[in-house]
C-alpha cells in the first residue's frame, strides 16, 4: 500500500494552527505551541515530497 506522509503533514499544519487558535484565551502560550508544530510539520511534509519527488525521478 502507498502511503502518502505529505497529505498527513499538510494536514497536521493546518490543524496545529486551528488549535492554537482555538485555546489561545485558555492556555498562554498555545498560539506559539501551535505555529511550532506547524512549523516543524511543514518541514516534514517537504522532505517527504522532496522525498517522493528523487524517486519518481530515478524512475524515469
Amino acid at each position: 500500500m502507498k502511503r502518502n506522509y505529505t497529505v498527513a503533514f499538510l494536514m497536521l499544519f493546518v490543524s496545529s494552527i486551528a488549535g492554537g487558535l482555538a485555546l489561545k484565551d485558555i492556555l498562554d502560550y498555545s498560539m506559539m505551541f501551535g505555529v511550532s508544530l506547524a512549523v516543524v510539520s511543514l518541514l516534514c511534509a517537504a522532505f517527504f515530497a522532496g522525498k517522493q519527488s528523487q524517486k519518481e525521478d530515478s524512475k524515469n
